[in-house]
């Protein structure tokens, strides 16, 4: 997966948040009940602002904001997660 081929894209979560792991720093999401996946904050931050109306370039914009970071060096890192998390069956394009 490369940025050209998505940023236009607008993925959508799949699952619920259930939980916040044990040591709390990781998010548990359900996507069926034999389906439960524990993701690192950036993960979750990035598959919770998949809401099928923003974009693969608005979330990079958006990440770019917030963590006061040029958007060439967000980019590759979204792109990698969406990747993981579309994997995972965790979000749909």
């Amino acid at each position: 997966m490369n940025f050209d081929d998505v940023k236009d894209k607008k993925p959508k979560k799949v699952g619920e948040l259930i939980d916040r792991s044990e040591e709390g720093d990781n998010y548990i999401v359900k996507v069926t009940d034999d389906k439960i996946y524990e993701l690192a904050p950036i993960a979750y931050y990035i598959w919770a602002m998949c809401d099928g109306n923003r974009s693969v370039d608005d979330i990079v914009n958006e990440l770019s904001k917030e963590a006061n970071l040029d958007v060439s060096q967000v980019r590759d890192p979204v792109v990698m997660v969406l990747d993981e998390l579309e994997k995972a069956s965790l979000i749909t394009f």
